[in-house]
């Protein structure tokens, strides 16, 4: 990842090769970026980043981690990238053939302030990164997709898995929310759960599996409502880590691109049904005990006085 970063620092482009993969899938971090190709990715890259140019943009890694699967043929990668006044959020899967590592799949996005993205929104400048990649599912990757979707309502499924893993990431679609580790999850999905979040797909959901089958992920286009919010649309990227039979969520990369107004518009359409109300509280075992005997216990009657017999006196 660092030999990337410096290698785009320096406009080689051409040098790249051997670093990525093919095919590679790419998505964000614009609204169109959708590619299947090296070559596609390459063209796309060097459209921003020109070798024949004096002088070149150069990427400041903040928040770099790489962690690898177990048997060492499969890793994911996350960082927060600054270049020329922007915040970019990366994720990425990388194999392992031959010794060589390269990258297979990567997600990219901006990370605008919240000022700067309430405003886009009310504009309906905001869709999901690579909103127009087509859908795949891997039949290996199955079980992760239903473990995924579980989690669009009942978010605290996704909660309870990252919270679980020491090295889990949890990156959203604003400038600086980035937790890494249980607590900072556990702190931020708090503040989640109390703002009832919850999520629809509005798009080809798109999932694979390492050939190493260790890691999965998985990325969808997502609707996402909070409470008191206007619905936001976004993508979102999951890694699961295969876990004995089963997999755990690892990474959970949401993300945003801002485009022309009113491209948003059709994915706000598409949104998840409002959360069911909460149920009464049944009442105390004991206060519903001494109802139930109050109810069961009849009422006592009442004794006439009866006047004594008359003595032979009288």
């Amino acid at each position: 990842m660092v030999e990337l970063f410096d290698t785009i620092d320096h406009a080689r482009t051409d040098s790249m090769f051997s670093l990525l993969s093919d095919p590679l899938i790419v998505l964000g971090p614009r609204r169109a970026d959708a590619m299947t190709t090296r070559a596609d990715a390459l063209v796309a890259l060097g459209n921003v980043v020109d070798s024949r140019a004096k002088k070149h943009p150069q990427l400041q890694s903040t928040a770099l981690t790489v962690a690898v699967s177990s048997g060492g043929r499969s890793a994911w990668a996350f960082d927060v990238v600054h270049y020329e006044g922007h915040t970019l959020a990366v994720t990425a899967i990388l194999a392992n053939t031959a010794d060589l590592w390269a990258v297979t799949t990567a997600a990219l996005a901006m990370m605008p302030t919240t000022k700067r993205a309430k405003a886009e929104s009310a504009r309906d400048a905001i869709a999901p990164p690579g909103a127009a990649a087509a859908g795949k599912v891997d039949p290996a990757a199955a079980p992760v997709v239903e473990d995924w979707k579980k989690g669009l309502l009942d978010q605290d499924s996704w909660g309870i898995d990252l919270m679980s893993q020491s090295d889990a990431i949890y990156a959203g679609p604003l400038a600086g929310q980035v937790a890494h580790g249980r607590q900072a999850i556990k702190q931020m999905w708090k503040a989640r759960t109390r703002a009832n979040v919850r999520e629809a797909v509005s798009g080809e959901i798109t999932a694979h599996v390492t050939p190493d089958g260790q890691l999965a992920w998985l990325s969808a286009p997502v609707t996402r409502v909070t409470d008191g919010e206007d619905p936001l649309p976004l993508r979102c990227f999951a890694i699961y880590e295969r876990d004995g039979a089963a997999w755990k969520l690892i990474v959970l990369h949401e993300a945003i691109a801002i485009d022309e107004p009113g491209t948003g518009t059709a994915f706000k359409k598409i949104v998840p049904p409002a959360p069911a109300p909460p149920k009464a509280e049944p009442a105390s075992d004991a206060k519903a005990s001494d109802t139930t005997t109050a109810k069961a216990r009849p009422a006592k009657k009442k004794k006439k006085k009866t006047k004594p017999p008359p003595s032979d006196d009288q």
